[in-house]
């Protein structure tokens, strides 16, 4: 399986894996990042959770999830929210377009 960081912030890392064997399956994992804590404006500590408690294993999204989720990532880089990898996009556009997640005729 070959792993291609799509997005990564401070509280989520996504990925797009490609079975080895055949390169047309894909898939979307995600992950909670390690909440990083911080200092306030008064100097103390400032302590962060996440939804989850703290850093999770990966874990990969059901086919169908995984084109959603995969669609609205791509919307938002197109729209120029950072945190995202150029080369990982490209794959995501395409396996997008295969499977009729986004109109090739849209100008990405």
């Amino acid at each position: 399986m070959n792993r291609k960081t799509l997005y990564k912030d401070y509280v989520i890392a996504v990925e797009i894996l490609t079975e080895t064997e055949n390169s047309s399956l894909k898939k979307i994992a995600l992950k909670y990042l390690n909440p990083q804590n911080y200092n306030g404006k008064d100097g103390k500590e400032i302590i962060v959770k996440n939804i989850m408690g703290g850093e999770t294993d990966w874990f990969i999204l059901p086919h169908t999830f995984g084109i959603t989720i995969g669609k609205k990532l791509f919307e938002q880089y197109c729209l120029g929210l950072s945190g995202f990898d150029k080369a990982g996009i490209e794959i995501l556009k395409s396996w997008l377009v295969e499977f009729e997640a986004v109109d090739d005729a849209m100008c990405y």
